[in-house]
């Protein structure tokens, strides 16, 4: 009778040797066998990406050992004990995943990517009983002082496999968001609820009132755009000017309640009206041309202007009194190569925290101004360009250069709220190279201290990209085409905050 029961103890642990060796093996095998997508989806794990270039190896390599170690007597009991630990690890890991993550694209290889992250977590609770019971009985056959060790040991097996997963956790979020080494973390809650139909392609952010939107137009910069937020209606406004103010085609429009402003930094003029009146009725010129430019209250703009001295361009500030009077804003544009091209970027204002955020088109940062246009601290963004990769070529008039080449960084960005928002050009690590060539990747800062929050991307519409975007209240506004695309970032600011 002894006997009996010894040999359906015998074939009950060697069956489930056999079950995790087939687990194990197949796992491994259907990782490595699509390796770039095992890859791409370790780097999107909220939990591993900070991590995903050793893992990648780690966990087949693991499941492979760990497998062999189950073929053989005298080491299935050190096999049955990797498992505990290796299923524990996943498990935990779900668990994590479960009320901690969005969305989590599953890494696990062949069929078992078909199951959802609950039937996950059931079936991998299975797999650690099994090799809990395997365990037991393994050892109770021998003695039962043998059972109690085995029992303790596999007790902190699991405490210890839990608590890796934990602070591997821990850790990877304090790297991604401090110390990244270029990993994006997508937020995979953000989504396109509604587009509007603009009719034009040229259309521009201009100001914003509450649930107004104004537009100015590129092509009709008399023209502007009235769009209702909550009634997506578009109206489209007139503008007058007198003949004798006329701008160039250069200028563009901005908004700032009560007035509307029509600003021609190539000619260095500046027009304002009142809103609701629609004709121009100040007139402002100088002596200096400028670009780039935002308002930072009704009688102040920030630009960038060309200093002919230096043969660079820096931030200024333009005060709108008898004529435009400019104050440089020195040490805010940092020169690497020319100090031309290669501080090109865009300025940005925060109208909630009253500070300005100046980003490189060319290289990874950014710089932050506090209200008193004062430099707070250069933050960087994720990609590892750090010095503009410019190609110059002199043409014939003296301090006179064209640029033949160069790589996009950061192609548009908007500040609200403290955070950063920045339409990245480069292409992290792990990620799918056709998502990435068929989409735009926005990345958010915490402009707090700098740090990366979040990625989410913006699709196109009708086969027409983003161009340019803003933020209002919790949602993303993007250009695409003849559209105005909205987003909702609920769930991004929630997880980000």
């Amino acid at each position: 009778m002894q006997n009996s029961k010894n040999r359906v103890v015998h074939h009950t642990v060697q069956g489930i040797g056999f079950f995790f060796i087939l687990l194990w093996v197949y796992a491994a095998t259907a990782k490595l066998l699509d390796f770039e997508a095992f890859s791409v989806q370790l780097g999107q794990s909220p939990l591993l990406s900070a991590y995903a270039g050793v893992l990648v190896w780690l966990v087949p390599l693991s499941e492979y050992v760990l497998s062999g170690l189950l073929m053989f007597p005298k080491t299935r009991k050190a096999g049955l004990l990797g498992s505990l630990s290796l299923m524990t690890a996943f498990t935990t890991y779900i668990i994590i995943i479960l009320n901690y993550a969005d969305f989590v694209p599953c890494s696990c290889g062949g069929i078992l990517e078909s199951l959802g992250w609950t039937e996950h977590l059931i079936f991998n609770g299975v797999c650690v009983l099994l090799a809990a019971s395997a365990l037991i009985f393994e050892t109770h056959r021998q003695s039962d002082k043998l059972t109690i060790r085995t029992g303790l040991i596999s007790g902190g097996i699991v405490f210890f496999s839990t608590l890796a997963v934990v602070l591997l956790y821990w850790n990877s979020e304090q790297l991604i968001h401090n110390e990244n080494p270029f990993i994006r973390r997508y937020s995979h809650g953000v989504q396109k609820i509604k587009r509007v139909d603009l009719q034009s392609s040229s259309y521009y952010l201009a100001g914003l009132d509450g649930n107004v939107v104004y537009l100015g137009n590129y092509n009709t910069p008399l023209k502007m755009g009235v769009l209702d937020l909550q009634k997506d209606s578009l109206f489209v406004q007139n503008l007058e000017v007198s003949e004798a103010d006329l701008p160039s085609t250069a200028v563009q429009l901005r908004v700032s309640s009560p007035y509307f402003y029509l600003i021609d930094g190539q000619i260095s003029r500046v027009l304002r009206g009142n809103l609701g009146k629609w004709n121009t009725n100040k007139r402002w010129d100088g002596p200096r041309a400028f670009s780039n430019y935002a308002l930072r209250d009704t009688i102040h703009l920030i630009a960038r202007a060309f200093d002919p001295h230096t043969g660079q361009l820096e931030l200024v500030q333009i005060k709108l009194g008898d004529s435009l009077s400019s104050r440089s804003l020195t040490g805010i544009l940092q020169k690497q190569v020319d100090g031309y091209f290669d501080v090109d970027g865009h300025l940005s204002h925060d109208y909630h925290t009253k500070q300005w955020v100046y980003t490189y088109n060319y290289r990874n940062s950014f710089r932050l101004l506090d209200p008193e246009l004062k430099l707070m601290y250069t933050g960087h963004t994720l990609d590892t360009i750090a010095r503009a990769q410019l190609r110059i070529d002199s043409i014939s008039k003296p301090r006179q250069h064209k640029l033949t080449g160069s790589v996009l960084v950061n192609a548009g960005t908007y500040s609200h709220k403290a955070l950063l928002y920045v339409h990245s050009k480069v292409k992290g690590r792990y990620e799918p190279a056709k998502t990435w060539e068929r989409t735009e990747t926005i990345d958010v800062y915490s402009l707090e201290d700098g740090s990366y929050r979040s990625s989410f991307y913006v699709y196109p519409e009708e086969d027409q990209r983003l161009t340019h975007f803003f933020v209002s209240d919790k949602r993303f506004y993007g250009f695409a085409g003849n559209h105005l695309v909205v987003y909702d970032l609920n769930l991004l600011l929630n997880v980000t905050h």
